[in-house]
């Protein structure tokens, strides 16, 4: 397993120093599983000196997933699932109205509309897993054509949710998204050439290292080091599977994304996107992701520009070492 690092340097005459001859240096490295290029860039993401969302997170009027209006407003499942809706403490889960593939679903994390999402808390967290566990392994028992899911959220605009009440979303399908089949045939390959796992094998090594962050129960947390997106942490859980994942695993994935969570609100941010890669094959066990998005506010920036969308590359301005650092002390 190898970590390569390169640097690039463009030298011009600066106006911020009299047209007088500046270099700057980025940094790019090469995921040692899949080869993915990222690129640390100073000053790749802009913080704004405050922001103000009050006004816009306070008004629940007509929200589809508090609770007084969930059973009007949200569908319920088909006859195979034996409830017309999930549930698991706070969390409630139905399927989707806008469904992104043959089995996907919703989970309304909190009772509450809105809450900033430090404090979003392990147990709710924990229970919005578990429904979308539920759902997921209900789907594998009804439809054995199929092979991927993915436990995701957005949380904000600027993270890409059109809805601020907190909310998972689940896709169960036959197939899995790109990031899915990448991650599956790049685990292959590893585990048929070095006769291990990838992810065992980089729990191992990063241990205590400069990007790892810590442990919550049976999970293991730490600091992408080719960042897919804005301070990408990886969560693993290297001695189970998706059929096997029991209540102890979920709730080390609760409470460490709610610490890494706590870490962002520490640095200044306020929006999120995560996924929970399940696949049945022994090369990839679960697997969490969780990056940090543009500070929403009233003009927030976007994060998402041509080397992300269109070059499938991480810009990111924070290096793995410095965010993983200030995450430890959460864990």
């Amino acid at each position: 397993m190898e970590f390569e690092t390169h640097s690039q340097s463009a030298t011009f005459n600066s106006p911020l120093a009299d047209f007088e001859a500046v270099t700057e240096t980025v940094e790019v490295r090469e995921d040692p599983l899949t080869g993915r290029i990222a690129r640390i860039v100073d000053g790749a993401f802009v913080m704004p000196d405050n922001y103000e969302i009050d006004a816009v997170v306070s008004d629940d009027e007509g929200c589809f997933f508090c609770p007084e209006n969930v059973e009007e407003a949200t569908p319920t499942y088909p006859d195979w699932m034996d409830v017309d809706r999930g549930s698991f403490g706070e969390a409630t889960s139905f399927p989707n109205l806008n469904p992104y593939g043959s089995y996907s679903n919703v989970v309304v994390l909190t009772e509450t509309h809105f809450q900033p999402m430090e404090q979003l808390t392990a147990t709710q967290f924990a229970g919005g897993l578990t429904a979308a566990l539920e759902y997921v392994d209900a789907v594998f028992n009804y439809d054995e054509d199929v092979t991927h899911a993915s436990v995701n959220m957005n949380f904000l605009r600027s993270a890409g949710s059109s809805l601020v009440h907190p909310h998972l979303q689940t896709v169960v399908d036959d197939r899995g998204t790109n990031a899915q089949r990448e991650l599956l045939a790049a685990s292959r390959r590893y585990r048929d050439a070095e006769g291990s796992t990838y992810w065992a094998d980089l729990v191992d090594v990063e241990r205590d290292g400069d990007r790892w962050i810590g442990t919550a129960g049976p999970v293991d947390w730490l600091a992408a080091f080719a960042p897919k997106h804005h301070r990408h942490v990886l969560a693993v859980a290297p001695d189970t599977n998706r059929a096997e994942l029991g209540r102890e695993t979920i709730e080390g994935f609760a409470t460490g994304l709610s610490n890494v969570l706590a870490a962002y609100a520490d640095a200044g941010l306020n929006a999120f996107n995560f996924v929970l890669h399940l696949v049945d094959d022994p090369a990839l066990p679960p697997v969490m992701s969780v990056v940090a998005r543009s500070v929403f506010d009233e003009y927030y920036w976007s994060d998402s520009p041509f080397f992300t969308v269109l070059h499938d590359e991480g810009v990111v301005d924070t290096p793995p070492e410095t965010y993983a650092e200030q995450a430890r002390t959460e864990f």
